[in-house]
């Protein structure tokens, strides 16, 4: 059974056969082509050969009738006349012998030709010689002489013989010349006609291919317009992770337009290095679907939570073409999850506090008593330096549990205007005496720093918890940096963090050469109850109580760590530039136990 061709197949048929004629014709114009440009060449050069010897015999002709001429009248003018025959017929000549050029016969012929050309020259000068020296009747007996008659015969004969032969060549071209065009002209009418007949057959097939692309079109609109209906963003993407459909939903769910979608690599405009889509595509793979959450991006950078379900599609012959994924976005209600979740356990904090608080308030009575007792008893000033460092420290822990207390009641803590050098005295105090002797503690706080209105035991607090962290992170040892400066942020610096606002602040860095943190920590690292370290080592509430106290004062924190080279946090606290006077009191009240 002989199977019948399809239609793409036909179109490959018509297309070689076209394009074999295509060839066929041109190679057929180039041959001919290179015949006329060879014979015309020939024409030209023989048209020059021809000219060239119908010159040299004008001007041997020339030259003999002028030196007779001098023979006779014994004219002056004659004599320059020949000379300059005789130079002509030398240039000529020479001419003569470029236009033969590498051609065997001709060059033996132009051989002779000079040789006989240039023992006639000879002769006519022994003539002139003959006719200034003895007198005409010496010169006639020369000139009438057998000798001289056929030196200027075979001249002649030789130069008619070469005119007769180039001219018969010349001929010969010609009528090859004018049989090669008549062909030329046949051929190129006969290609028309079969071009014609192919441009109307291409024609045909392609007003066809046109009608069928229409319909294939108009069919692809249709479902086009159904899926941008639909709400869900709806992407199909092909085996190597270009985008081949981007609807409407897809195109206001992510910000990029169909016309910057696609063509581009979904992994790269959406999960920018995710692994979430590498298990994604993989079970699709091999299962044929899949559904689950992702993390994607938006064109403003947005990180977004969707829902998605994917399907993959075969093609025609069965082969693994495409991925059809459907996306819900579910950001939002992901969020309300997370609050909801976050609201119930501070509620749950926030009721055990206060109990908590008086119960660790009357721990901190028999110590502080205990301390007072020690001081009596041991006068030493080493051993009172560090019994009074105890009983501030005790002192401190109590005000902050009554701060504790205070801020689960919802009552604000009293502002003071206070200066930063005291406190950071006091933490380089507690780092010498507490922190590991492998670690080495650097601080620079300037003289001239401005002042800080705020809650002096909080920011007490903010600066100990960055330092223990710090110190957490060089278990083996290292380097902690601490410095303070004066800053001043601009409404560029104010644009480019969202949280700070245009004024005069004061930075203070703590930096140390510790583990480092990961990104993926870094983007967790201010949320309550997240810690990285051992259930019995940290409860996750210092970095998100430091964040909260200093937003609490009007500031900001940004956070700079690679892996393995250590972290960098950076408070800014609004400064105060006015001369008032810091009232730096921290008002370390006696433990007394509230049952």
């Amino acid at each position: 059974m002989i199977k019948k061709w399809s239609g793409v197949q036909k179109h490959k048929a018509i297309f070689i056969l076209a394009l074999s004629i295509v060839f066929t014709n041109t190679l057929i114009s180039y041959d001919n082509t290179i015949k006329l440009i060879y014979n015309r060449q020939f024409v030209i050069h023989s048209h020059k050969f021809i000219t060239q010897l119908q010159i040299i015999q004008s001007t041997l002709q020339y030259t003999e009738n002028t030196q007779r001429n001098y023979i006779i009248t014994f004219d002056i003018e004659a004599l320059k006349a020949y000379n300059r025959g005789y130079e002509e017929s030398d240039r000529h000549l020479q001419n003569l012998s470029k236009l033969i050029g590498n051609n065997p016969q001709k060059q033996q012929w132009f051989s002779l030709l000079k040789q006989k050309i240039s023992n006639r020259f000879n002769t006519l000068r022994q003539e002139i010689y003959l006719k200034e020296n003895q007198g005409l009747p010496a010169t006639q007996e020369l000139i009438l002489s057998k000798q001289d008659k056929k030196i200027g015969k075979e001249i002649q004969q030789l130069i008619e013989d070469s005119l007769k032969t180039e001219q018969n060549l010349l001929q010969q071209e010609l009528q090859k010349s004018q049989a090669i065009y008549q062909k030329a002209v046949i051929r190129f009418l006969m290609t028309v006609v079969l071009h014609l007949l192919l441009v109307a057959l291409l024609y045909k097939l392609l007003c066809n291919y046109v009608k069928q692309l229409q319909q294939a079109d108009e069919k692809i609109r249709e479902q086009n317009l159904l899926l941008d209906v639909a709400k869900d963003a709806i992407i199909v993407q092909n085996i190597d992770n270009k985008i081949l459909f981007w609807n409407q939903a897809a195109q206001s769910l992510y910000g990029w337009k169909v016309e910057e979608a696609v063509g581009k690599n979904i992994k790269q405009l959406l999960y920018q290095g995710s692994p979430q889509i590498e298990d994604a595509y993989l079970s699709v793979m091999n299962t044929g679907e899949w559904r689950g959450e992702l993390y994607q991006m938006t064109k403003e950078g947005k990180e977004i939570i969707v829902e998605s379900r994917w399907v993959l599609l075969p093609d025609d012959n069965g082969q693994l073409k495409s991925i059809l994924s459907v996306n819900t976005e579910i950001t939002q209600q992901k969020q309300l999850e997370t609050q909801l979740l976050r609201s119930q356990r501070l509620e749950s904090i926030g009721s055990l506090t206060s109990g908590i608080v008086h119960d660790l308030n009357n721990l901190l009575s028999p110590i502080l008593m205990s301390v007072q007792f020690l001081q009596k008893k041991f006068p030493d000033p080493q051993s009172q330096k560090v019994l009074q460092t105890l009983e501030n420290n005790v002192k401190r822990s109590a005000n902050l549990l009554k701060q504790i207390l205070t801020f689960a009641r919802g009552i604000e803590s009293k502002r003071r205007i206070f200066e930063i050098q005291p406190l950071m005295a006091e933490i380089e105090e507690i780092i010498v005496q507490t922190f590991p002797e492998s670690i080495i503690c650097q601080i620079d706080i300037p003289k001239n720093l401005w002042h800080v209105r705020g809650d002096a035991t909080q920011v007490h607090q903010v600066l100990m918890n960055l330092v223990v962290n710090a110190r957490d992170a060089m278990p083996d040892g290292g380097i902690l940096r601490i410095i303070a400066e004066n800053v001043v942020i601009g409404e560029h610096s104010a644009e480019i963090n969202i949280d700070a606002k245009v004024g005069s602040y004061i930075a203070i860095v703590v930096t140390d050469t510790g583990m480092g943190i990961s990104p993926e920590v870094q983007e967790r690292i201010f949320e309550p109850f997240f810690t990285t370290k051992d259930v019995s080592k940290g409860t996750g509430l210092g970095l998100s109580t430091t964040l909260g106290i200093i937003k609490n004062h009007g500031g900001f924190v940004n956070l700079y760590s690679q892996v393995g080279r250590g972290s960098q946090f950076t408070v800014y606290l609004p400064a105060l530039t006015s001369r008032e006077t810091p009232s730096f009191s921290l008002e370390l009240e006696s433990v007394t136990g509230e049952g």
